[in-house]
């Protein structure tokens, strides 16, 4: 089994021998990345979804979207279950196993939005449904989505939390989703925190379903649960500080998110070593990572020793400061600042907030620059903007979710950095007009007549079906190409949902990768097809996006023996590719690739 790693980047590469060091040190836990191959656990998920009054209109007809997604990404062995509320509490659908995928969507699409908010009251019954078949194999979650404040029932934030940290500990976690700008971001951040999940703020509704889309892929990647690290200075060596600002368990151990494939999280900290005297080197920092895995019953541990050379004062003079440590402090100070400014606005003290902001952002300026730091940089004048226009409720959503984020790592995240996504598509779309952005995304798209099998990509899609081992059409064709490895690797992958994407080598074929994926069989339309197929097209560009492929080649997915309408196919593709274009610059070439001259017209034409 793979395990994490524990790497050490500290400001400078020694201490002093004859005076106090100051010294920053990056944390950095590495877990393994993910495989192509990958057996994920098991998922026991709780959706709660709020449908008071204010859902109404776009907000609930985007939660059903993402809801449906959740549901679609499941295989036959997970456990679903949906509760929804408003001033009352209605179990929509009890926890199942998610085999009926069909009528578990059709039982979503018929929520509406209607009263006020029993928050509390929602959460406890999605948790009481996933706890009703609690496997500590599994991956049991409930994700609770509202747009408002708990107005019903048991409404006191602390009593909340608690409730929500006595499940986490028996095993439940819980994720929270903020929509707008009406809800209450200091309840739903202390539910995710105490719940052992994560806390999304949701500017516009028509970002749920890829914040759902990355919370799952998170969840399936997941490789430890219940994370602490110790951190033990050796000797006189004293901590002064840990900037992430983690909460500490009744050991004194810090609390960590949860370990996901592919994921690094970096903990920041600030040692102060003495003179050390008589030594080469020196221990001065033990660190003890613990988790709980998806199988083992013992508790897994891993251990590492901070030791740095000892120097006289002149010779660490000669040592450079390290300038990815020097951004990563900067970035937590300035998270802390948010943090700050937040407490300033909320005591009317608009000037002081504004005046703390800007010093913040020129103090930020003078750390070694990147991208990072010019998005952070960048974050600080819109915050400001926000602040000076009084639009307060946005203003403070956005500082302390921004705050959350780097203190947790997941602006660093590698794996669905969605809000860097944002912030790259706002950028495009304030800079440039919308011809010059038709341009460029006409550019990064393209339309052949030929083989799908001969393309020069680093990825091309199978469109196959849910046992892996179609033998007609395109995926005989590329069945036949790749070889008879294909047919033993897709063996191994077992299955794969509808709408969902999974990945194997190319094998014989000119591509390094292949992306398997299901689209629906049409059934007159009134089935969800649409959604399905628009689902097939996001999931395997995510995953084209994950393993670093540059060009991708797509034939028509559920356009041959699957009956779906070609003129209806080709712009649901089109329109899925572009729109994930527009919000994602790693993918620099789609080429739809048409085997009958009716298709290429069809796609052509929905392209223009």
């Amino acid at each position: 089994m793979k395990v994490p790693e524990i790497e050490f980047i500290p400001l400078r590469d020694a201490v002093r021998s004859d005076n106090t060091t100051i010294l920053d040190v990056l944390v950095k836990i590495i877990p393994p990345e993910p495989e192509a191959n990958i057996q994920r656990p098991a998922l026991n998920l709780g959706l709660v979804i709020d449908r008071s009054g204010s859902m109404q209109g776009k907000k609930i007809l985007y939660a059903r979207q993402a809801a449906c997604y959740a549901v679609e990404q499941l295989l036959p062995t997970d456990r679903i279950s949906v509760t929804i509320y408003d001033d009352q509490v209605e179990i929509l659908v009890a926890s199942t196993l998610a085999k009926d995928k069909v009528e578990i969507t059709r039982q979503i699409e018929r929520i509406q939005a209607r009263n006020t908010t029993a928050l509390h009251a929602g959460w406890v019954e999605g948790g009481v449904q996933v706890s009703h078949y609690f496997d500590p194999e599994q991956l049991n979650r409930v994700i609770l989505l509202s747009d408002g404040l708990a107005n019903r029932g048991e409404t006191n934030p602390d009593v909340i939390a608690s409730d929500v940290k006595g499940l986490a500990e028996r095993g439940v976690s819980t994720t929270t989703m903020g929509v707008g700008d009406d809800y209450n971001e200091d309840l739903l951040e202390a539910m995710a925190n105490s719940g052992d999940g994560n806390y999304y703020y949701i500017e516009s509704s028509e970002q749920l379903p890829e914040i759902f889309q990355m919370e799952l892929q998170g969840l399936m990647a997941t490789l430890g649960r219940n994370v602490t690290l110790g951190i033990e200075p050796q000797g006189e060596v004293v901590l002064v500080d840990v900037f992430n600002d983690l909460e500490l368990t009744h050991q004194g151990l810090f609390k960590l998110p949860n370990l996901v494939l592919g994921n690094p999280f970096v903990v920041v900290v600030r040692l102060k070593v003495p003179a050390i005297e008589g030594k080469q080197q020196a221990d001065l920092c033990h660190f003890h990572l613990a988790w709980d895995g998806n199988e083992q019953e013992e508790r897994l541990k891993l251990e590492a020793m901070l030791q740095l050379p000892v120097l006289a004062s002149a010779e660490l003079e000669k040592f450079p400061f390290n300038p990815e440590v020097q951004r990563q402090v900067a970035l937590m100070m300035s998270a802390r600042a948010k943090q700050e400014a937040v407490q300033q606005v909320d005591r009317g003290e608009y000037e002081i907030a504004s005046q703390l902001i800007n010093d913040t952002r020129q103090q930020l300026l003078r750390a070694p620059q990147s991208p990072l730091i010019e998005q952070e940089a960048q974050s600080l004048v819109d915050l400001d903007t926000d602040l000076k226009a009084r639009r307060l409720q946005q203003y403070r959503k956005r500082s302390q979710y921004e705050s959350h984020q780097y203190q947790r790592s997941m602006r660093q995240s590698i794996q669905g950095d969605y809000y860097t996504k944002r912030s790259d598509r706002q950028f495009f779309r304030q800079n440039y007009s919308n011809q010059e952005q038709k341009r460029f995304l006409r550019s990064r798209i393209e339309v052949v007549q030929g083989d799908i099998t001969q393309q020069q990509v680093d990825g091309i899609v199978n469109p196959t079906n849910q046992n892996l081992s179609g033998t007609s059409g395109v995926t005989g064709a590329i069945r036949h190409a790749a070889g008879p490895q294909l047919q033993e690797a897709c063996r191994r992958l077992h299955s794969c949902g509808i709408g969902e994407a999974k990945l194997t080598d190319g094998y014989n074929l000119p591509s390094k990768w292949i992306i398997h994926t299901v689209g629906p069989i049409w059934q007159g339309g009134h089935q969800g097809e649409e959604q399905m197929l628009a689902q097939c097209y996001r999931s395997c560009l995510t995953l084209a996006e994950q393993q670093s492929m540059r060009t991708v080649a797509f034939p028509g997915i559920s356009t041959g023996a699957r009956g779906f309408p070609i003129d209806k196919a080709a712009k649901i593709a089109v329109r899925e590719v572009v729109n994930f274009l527009a919000s994602n610059s790693s993918i620099k070439k789609v080429i739809f690739v048409c085997y009958k001259n009716t298709d290429y017209y069809y796609y052509q034409d929905a392209l223009q």
